[in-house]
């Protein structure tokens, strides 16, 4: 009875030193809009922050390639919306990850208006991000009269590049991200 006790007792050890090697790093890349709907409703494109593991990826920052607008989504956790949403999608239905846009932060209702106009809610299904893969980004609000959630936008993309992050690896990367001086010279 010990034997077991021990041996699970180890591997939990090692795998607690262990699991600093194996944490995913933040990445940042950049997507061309290639859509007629992707130009409209970001012009050049976007970049996103996020990490990259075995099971999942995480968006930490969606941002306008050209200008200085991004919004930091959270998952969307709400079933009944992310039912709605998928319904909107059609065949494209869970084929990616749903975010809410926060419009109390950074840009987010920005960003809402720009993806959505007259919504006062946004969410984005964001397509598998990562190097060398084109992206579908669809773009959602709520109905100005109804409140119920509409398809704002069908939007794709192709890759562009992986840019390195700035400064230190993973400390306080989303503000930096978002200042207004980010990416200029001395920045």
């Amino acid at each position: 009875m010990t034997r077991p006790f021990r041996t699970v007792a180890l591997a939990v050890l090692i795998l607690s030193l262990a699991a600093p090697a194996f944490a995913a790093q933040k990445r940042m890349v950049t997507y061309d809009a290639a859509s007629p709907t992707a130009r409209r409703l970001t012009g050049a494109g976007l970049t996103f922050v996020f990490t990259k593991s075995l099971l999942r990826t995480k968006i930490y920052a969606v941002r306008a390639t050209a200008v200085a607008v991004g919004v930091v989504p959270r998952p969307s956790t709400d079933g009944d919306i992310n039912r709605k949403l998928d319904a909107l999608m059609g065949a494209e239905a869970k084929s990616g990850a749903l975010y809410e846009i926060d419009p109390e932060a950074q840009e987010g209702r920005v960003m809402i208006t720009a993806f959505c106009p007259g919504s006062s809610k946004g969410w984005l299904s964001i397509g598998p991000v990562g190097t060398r893969r084109d992206l579908r980004v669809f773009a959602f609000g709520d109905d100005p009269v109804t409140g119920e959630p509409r398809l704002c936008g069908d939007m794709l993309f192709t890759f562009h590049g992986e840019w390195r992050m700035p400064g230190p690896q993973n400390a306080g990367v989303t503000d930096r991200v978002f200042s207004p001086d980010y990416g200029r010279p001395g920045s």
